[in-house]
C-alpha cells in the first residue's frame, strides 16, 4: 500500500515538473509562429521623424529586418534643443539580420544583429556675423549644415510580449561611424540615439512591433 502510495506521488511530481518545463517553452498564442512583424519607433518623433520597419522571418529563430525612416520639421527636432537649427529634412535606412535564442513568438526572447545603416540630414542654422568696427553690429546669416554617415555593426536587443501578439523592442550596440559628405556631423551628431560622427559609436533603439 506504501508502495503504491509513493508511486502515485512520483509520477504526480514527474507529471507537475514535465508540465512546468512545457509551459515555460510553450509559444505566446498559436501553435505556428509569426512569419513577419510591423515595427514602429515613437522616438523618431523627438526628431521630428517617422520610422517603420518590416521583419520577416527566414528560419524558425533568425529573420530579416529593414527600417526605414524619413525626418522633415521646421523647427529641426531635438536639433534645435542644441543650437539655432531649424527646416531639418532627412532619410535613414538600416537592415538587420537577427539570430534569436527562441522561436520568433515566444513572450520573451533575445537576439544579436550584425546592421548596416545609411543615413543623411541636412538642416539650417542661424550664425551672426560681427562688425569689428563702429557701431560693431552684428547680421544675421543663415546657412545650411548637412551630414551623411554610413555604418556597420551589431545589436543586442531583447523582445517582450506585451500584449498578444504586440512586443516591445529594445536593443543597444555600436560599430564603425564613417561619414561620407558633408561638413557638420559633429554639430549634427545626437548621442546614441543618431550618431553620425567618425569612429566607433553607441547606438541604441526602442521601439514596439506587431505580429502578423
Amino acid at each position: 500500500m506504501n508502495k503504491s502510495i509513493l508511486l502515485s506521488l512520483t509520477l504526480a511530481l514527474s507529471s507537475l515538473s514535465l508540465s512546468a518545463v512545457t509551459k515555460f517553452d510553450e509559444p505566446v498564442t498559436k501553435n505556428g509562429l509569426y512569419k513577419k512583424m510591423i515595427h514602429l519607433n515613437p522616438l523618431a518623433l523627438t526628431i521630428g521623424g517617422f520610422e517603420m520597419g518590416y521583419e520577416r522571418a527566414t528560419t524558425k529563430k533568425e529573420s530579416f529586418y529593414v527600417n526605414a525612416g524619413y525626418y522633415l520639421s521646421s523647427e529641426a527636432g531635438a536639433l534645435d534643443l542644441k543650437d539655432d537649427y531649424s527646416n531639418m529634412s532627412g532619410f535613414r535606412l538600416e537592415a538587420q539580420y537577427r539570430f534569436y535564442r527562441k522561436p520568433n513568438n515566444y513572450i520573451r526572447n533575445v537576439y544579436l544583429a550584425p546592421f548596416a545603416n545609411f543615413k543623411t540630414v541636412s538642416a539650417d542654422h542661424l550664425d551672426y556675423i560681427y562688425s569689428n568696427v563702429p557701431p560693431y553690429t552684428s547680421t544675421k546669416v543663415v546657412q545650411k549644415h548637412s551630414a551623411t554617415t554610413v555604418s556597420f555593426g551589431y545589436m543586442l536587443g531583447m523582445r517582450r510580449s506585451i500584449f498578444e501578439n504586440i512586443y516591445m523592442d529594445l536593443g543597444i550596440g555600436g560599430g564603425i561611424f564613417i561619414p561620407v559628405s558633408g561638413d557638420n556631423h559633429q554639430d549634427l551628431n545626437i548621442a546614441l540615439f543618431s550618431p553620425y560622427q567618425k569612429g566607433v559609436q553607441f547606438k541604441a533603439s526602442f521601439g514596439f512591433s506587431i505580429a502578423l
